[in-house]
């Protein structure tokens, strides 16, 4: 045998023998795992899988971030949830998104003490510069049923309740739907209300006990608390003690409030006696990533809110805010204090967005949130141009959101329209002053009725705060605040500035200046204007300008343009220079921040009138002519972010500005009160903007053909024809009378569906 044949047998030899040792020690780690398995099911332990794995080199470590960035794509905005990718290696990715900040993350390592896993905290930008915190969790060997038992402690950390579970599968099979494909805008009446579940006593059933049926009265009578469904599918019913907190655990379960957003899609009004409080929403016909449930620490944050009003804002008509050089509009983001950095803060600015943008036809583009396009507009023109007006305010607000009416011994309230909140359009800030019933009418029915899953998000918020509001239940927990105490007057260093400026000119500036302004503005628009007139004139009296005459008027023109902005400059700079040190801190403050300043005497009256002479020059100078003065508004913004860089949430942060092009003289805004409007009829106590439909002579909206519209609903006082629904009398013999006659009204059935449910709830 040669040398080389004697090798080459030799190290087959070894290969055979690392075969055979390889072989064992499989057979004896698959005996082993399998005596493991057995062991646990015998004994009724956890089996735990072999646990050592590298895992930089399993499947769910190598596609977790391409994973990640495909789910956030599909899900650009807030959703808070669970998701799951499962590997071939019995790897598995968990992701949690929109963390809440009870959520502590230390708590992942003692959840996940068995298994090999890293965590990793990922940022997902929302608008200029918000974001929300995920989790992405790697495991390197678990089974279904490992991973079963640690997305319920998931749910008990996230959501203080493991009730229905739910986790999304990832990569993500469906995105996020912004617009319903069936109606989500109801108009139930009070007197509907009063019908179903307080004479005709709508049963409802407890998922622990469905052999006994309640009533509302029962629950009443009995003091009952928790969450119950409809005994005929179709409501879900959340009691929860008056007077209450809902951190005490003796008097209201934190878990009911997961169950209760879960399985109810949409908040439809509720009834009130003495001492509970029964929400009503619809049993869930949305999938969650149409209708997400409502987040935790949303709901406890406006428990915990003893404020009257909470308000959003878009700052336009600070001093240093508009356009800037590259033609781009800019403006600071208000919120009350309990609003910054959470979920309704950002939703209540991002649907403001919305309201401006599709008022105006989609004409008025924000550069960051970029919300999907809706497919048609309220309007046939953009309103501003429409109206012809020098500036317009649009706001949200709840006059007519809810209504109440107090009867014998108990409460009902009921939602205007649950599709979005009234639309209300003033031709001033200062003025508040309506433009027109007409126009806030056909808007408010678009909204409502164009299915934004967003638009009816704020309205269920909304309901929620006046209900514990009106009802007096609270939240001591805490909410983790985090209000910016800089962001209020930020702007005063920059504004200082810019008055400066102006107090310190010398006439050859003003000159020169007032002389480069009035080129600009004759070449940016004057001069068409001018030339305009100047053709119909020519049609008119049938004659024709020479050059000379043309060039003349051009000089003329440019020379007037001059002469009054050098004289209000002069008068501008004057009037700072007559003012004492604390005025001039005074101005500034209130040109910075005008909401900070109260006008309750002489002096703060006399200040509001300076700033007002003040915001006149910028509008005849021209917030994109700053640089003339050596000022852009673009560095004013990234300064003004960069301040606020560091004020946020623990998992997040809301926009701290917007940016906008295409903008006008516009400022929009929240108004959420906790009023109810009470009234003393169960009937005809509606605006009739509630059930607006527009005239033969307004222009009709157009229909999006790639979406499907939202379905007719019946007109919420209209006779029916239809037989009543069965009756299930009250187990409570103190049946409670309405205080008004009864009219005819809609079947149940005809409003909110009854069809049998595969599932009830989610």
């Amino acid at each position: 045998m040669t040398r080389k044949k004697h090798k080459t047998l030799l190290w087959l030899a070894v290969v055979a023998a690392a075969a055979v040792v390889g072989a064992v020690v499989l057979a004896r780690t698959s005996v082993g795992e399998s005596v493991k398995r057995e062991s646990a099911q015998l004994f009724k332990y956890e089996y735990i899988p072999n646990q050592n794995v590298n895992l930089d080199s399993c499947e769910a470590a190598k596609e977790a971030d391409s994973i990640y960035r495909d789910f956030r794509k599909k899900y650009r905005f807030h959703y808070q949830g669970i998701g799951m990718a499962t590997f071939a290696d019995s790897s598995r990715m968990i992701l949690l998104s929109d963390l809440p900040p009870h959520f502590e993350t230390d708590s992942i390592a003692p959840i996940f003490a068995k298994f090999t896993h890293k965590a990793q905290m990922r940022r997902h930008s929302i608008g200029y510069d918000g974001y929300t915190t995920d989790a992405v969790i790697l495991l390197g060997n678990a089974t279904r049923e490992n991973c079963d038992k640690l997305i319920r402690r998931l749910n008990r950390e996230l959501f203080f309740s493991d009730y229905k579970p739910t986790v999304m599968t990832l990569p993500a099979e469906e995105k996020r739907r912004y617009f319903a494909k069936e109606s989500i805008d109801y108009q139930i009446t009070l007197n509907e209300f009063n019908t179903w579940f307080m004479e005709d006593g709508e049963g409802f059933i407890n998922l622990d006990d469905t052999a006994t049926v309640l009533t509302v009265g029962d629950i009443f009578a009995q003091k009952a608390r928790g969450v119950y469904f409809s005994q005929q599918p179709g409501f879900v019913a959340w009691a929860v003690a008056k007077n209450s907190d809902l951190a005490d655990t003796l008097t209201q379960s934190l878990p009911d409030i997961r169950q209760f957003t879960l399985d109810a899609d949409l908040i439809l009004g509720a009834l009130a006696d003495s001492a509970t409080l029964v929400i009503i929403g619809r049993e869930r016909q949305s999938p969650l990533n149409e209708l997400p449930p409502l987040q935790i620490e949303s709901i406890l944050l406006l428990a915990s809110t003893t404020e009257k009003e909470l308000s959003q804002s878009l700052d336009i008509n600070d001093l240093m805010a508009g356009k800037m050089v590259n033609g781009k509009d800019w403006c600071p983001t208000y919120l009350s204090r309990e609003l910054e950095n959470t979920e309704f803060g950002d939703l209540m600015t991002i649907t403001d967005v919305l309201l401006k943008d599709w008022s105006e036809r989609g004409t008025i583009q924000e550069s960051y949130y970029r919300y999907p396009d809706p497919g048609y507009y309220p309007f046939d023109k953009p309103l501003f141009r429409k109206l012809g007006l020098n500036e317009l305010v649009y706001n949200w607000n709840t006059a007519g959101a809810m209504y109440a009416i107090d009867c014998d011994g108990y409460t009902i309230y009921t939602l205007g329209r649950t599709g979005s909140l009234p639309v209300s359009y003033f031709n001033s800030q200062e003025r508040s002053q309506s433009i027109g019933y007409k126009y806030e009418s056909q808007a408010y029915h678009y909204f409502a009725t164009l299915g934004c899953t967003d638009l009816a998000r704020v309205v269920q918020y909304t309901a929620l705060y006046q209900l514990f509001i009106d009802n007096n239940i609270g939240y001591s927990g805490d909410t983790y605040p985090s209000f910016p105490k800089n962001k209020p007057f930020l702007l005063c260093k920059p504004t200082t500035d810019l008055l400066n400026i102006l107090k310190n000119l010398n006439g050859d500036e003003v000159a020169r200046l007032a002389d480069s302004l009035a080129q600009r503005n004759f070449h940016l628009f004057q001069k068409e204007q001018v030339d305009k007139q100047l053709s119909n004139n020519e049609q008119q009296h049938n004659f024709t300008y020479t050059e000379e005459n043309i060039d003349r008027i051009y000089q003329n023109v440019h020379r007037d343009t001059k002469t009054g902005i050098g004289r209000s400059i002069n008068e501008v700079k004057g009037m700072l220079g007559g003012l004492t040190d604390e005025q001039f801190t005074k101005l500034a403050r209130h040109l910075a921040y005008p909401r900070g300043v109260k006008v309750n005497d002489r002096e703060s009256y006399n200040t509001m009138l300076r700033a007002r002479r003040v915001n006149q020059l910028m509008r005849e100078i021209g917030k994109n002519n700053l640089d003339l003065l050596g000022l852009d508004l673009s560095n004013v913004k990234n300064w003004y972010a960069a301040n606020l860089k560091g004020n946020a949430g623990r998992y997040m942060k809301t926009s701290s500005l917007i940016v906008t092009y295409n903008d006008m003289m516009t400022t929009g805004g929240h108004n959420l009160s906790s009023r109810i409007s009470r009234v003393n009829s169960m009937t005809n106590y509606k605006r009739n903007r509630g059930g607006y439909t527009p005239t033969d002579y307004e222009p009709k909206a157009e229909p999006n053909p790639n979406q499907t519209r939202p379905k007719p609903q019946p007109k919420a006082d209209s006779p029916t024809s239809h037989s009543k629904p069965k009756t299930i009398k009250s187990s409570n013999p103190k049946t409670i009378k309405p205080s008004t006659p009864k009219p005819s009204v809609r079947q149940r059935n005809a409003v909110i569906s009854s069809a049998p449910r595969k599932t009830r709830g989610l």
